[in-house]
């Protein structure tokens, strides 16, 4: 405890020297661009040439300032990955304290790095298509598509400026993970097993109550972590009420208060809130699917054309999980949850008698179930209300269900082409590869089998060795308790959204 409180003393003095700096950064920026307003004025009157040239300096003078280098680090000098191993290396000493300030650390500094590269990457990808303020293209003939590659161009120079002006280096990217092994920790949420153990003995149970909830939602089979959350819920001052998912997207609050004021026929506030999780379910999922679009590792070294197919291959799968992952809500995984937004909202506009927008969210839910039986009857219903209403609009689905579903389906198709006409060569591939091995079978062949099977064994031998340490770290668990459901009015996590 008392080095968690010097630590912060330190931290506090750092905030003052910090602010210090940037108050005499921002006198001095202030008095840099009071002189160059007053260049601008006085060029001002030599001409409009002289103008632009002023304004174009200015401009330049504004990017080298805003864009200069960051340092590398945090000013402590450590990263994520650093909070993260010194949290774990606390848990192995019982330093629980520690351990608890390293990994919300960690976890707080892979948030704003993820956060600031997916936004990065959003921002630069729609600068490339705001063809109103992007400017025209070099040169004016799209010769051998060229222009395709000034886009990515001018992108690139964009997530540069963009990286420098979020400071996202001194967050360590992954470009020293090189095996993965830090970004699987981040993703796949490893850090909340060390936390959870680290709250409970810290004697914040209704926190390790959440940390194991948060690992759940994510491994919703992992047998230990059941019991452990079972075990958490069950302690002396839990606070059942402020159990969560930390990692909760934000779009689940606002759809799952949209379905409760939509339950209890509070009409328009369950309208308000289902647009906001519309908007906020794109933006969530868009921040998945730009972050996938980091680093991929080929194994060789591939021709121009095929880098950028297996480099494409490897981010549209990972985009494709994004869409899978945005299912997953308090436990519970639904299926392509965006278009249950059209549903409900089809039901809340009918109700406040808005039928153009409640047959527009009609529509927009058919384009996803086509099948469905239920929604042509509403729209019938609809039809009849309106009668003499009813314009060609009616009939339009909403903008962005038509461009979801469009990258849906575009995406299911490459997917499928990818398998197939892969699969398909790499099964020619190898079946001329087991002809020429037939011609050439002989006694090294066998010991090379015995080789293999040597590794097999070798390889079998350290994931036992790694099962066993999981067993040490961790007590078994029976797996037939369901997860704790959260309390709320008209609402359970084994609902059907």
């Amino acid at each position: 405890m008392i080095v968690y409180v010097e630590v912060m003393m330190i931290s506090r003095r750092r905030w003052n020297w910090m602010l210090l700096f940037i108050g005499c950064c921002c006198l001095v920026t202030l008095a840099v661009a009071q002189t160059q307003e007053s260049d601008a004025t006085s060029a001002s009157a030599e001409g409009t040439d002289t103008t632009a040239t002023a304004s174009s300096a200015a401009r330049e003078d504004t990017e080298r300032t805003v864009y200069s280098d960051p340092p590398d680090t945090p000013e402590d000098g450590s990263s994520f990955i650093d909070q993260y191993e010194q949290g774990v290396q606390a848990y192995l000493t019982n330093e629980w304290e520690d351990c608890v300030y390293f990994l919300e650390r960690a976890l707080e500094g892979y948030r704003t790095y993820y956060e600031s590269v997916a936004n990065c990457r959003m921002e630069c990808e729609y600068a490339a298509r705001d063809v109103k303020h992007r400017g025209e293209f070099l040169h004016g003939s799209n010769v051998d598509n060229l222009q395709h590659y000034e886009l990515i161009l001018r992108r690139t120079l964009c997530l540069s400026k963009c990286a420098r002006r979020y400071a996202i280096y001194r967050y360590l990217p992954f470009s020293e993970d090189f095996d993965g092994h830090y970004m699987d920790v981040f993703q796949e949420l490893k850090v909340y097993p060390y936390l959870y153990a680290c709250y409970v003995k810290s004697n914040r149970v209704t926190l390790a109550a959440s940390a194991a909830y948060t690992y759940l939602v994510k491994h919703p089979e992992n047998t230990v972590m059941k019991k452990n959350f079972e075990e958490a819920i069950e302690m002396p001052g839990i606070d059942r009420d402020e159990i969560h998912d930390l990692e909760e997207k934000k779009f689940v609050e606002l759809l799952i208060g949209g379905i409760v004021d939509e339950q209890e026929n509070n009409w328009e506030r369950a309208i308000e809130q289902l647009e906001s999780s519309i908007k906020q379910f794109i933006f969530d999922e868009n921040q998945c699917r730009a972050f996938c679009e980091g680093e991929f590792d080929h194994g060789f070294l591939p021709d121009f054309i095929t880098a950028i197919g297996n480099h494409f291959t490897y981010a549209l799968q990972c985009k494709r999980n994004c869409t899978s992952n945005m299912g997953m809500v308090r436990g519970k995984y639904y299926d392509n949850l965006f278009p249950r937004h059209y549903q409900h909202l089809q039901k809340a506009y009918y109700h406040v008698k808005r039928y153009e927008e409640s047959y527009r969210a009609g529509m927009s839910y058919l384009l996803f179930h086509a099948d469905d039986f239920d929604m042509p009857e509403a729209l019938k219903t609809i039809e009849a209300e309106a009668k003499g209403s009813v314009t060609a609009n009616f009939f339009k689905a909403r903008r962005e269900a038509v461009e979801y579903n469009d990258r849906l389906q575009y995406e299911e198709k490459l997917a499928r082409f990818i398998k197939q006409e892969f699969d398909l060569l790499d099964n020619v591939a190898g079946s001329n590869a087991e002809l020429d091995d037939a011609e050439f079978e002989d006694e090294d062949s066998v010991d090379t089998m015995e080789g293999n099977r040597v590794d097999e064994e070798g390889e079998t031998l350290e994931q036992n060795d790694q099962a066993e340490l999981e067993e040490d770290t961790q007590p078994p668990a029976d797996g037939s308790n369901e997860l704790y459901p959260a309390e709320t009015i008209g609402y359970n996590d084994h609902d059907e959204l």
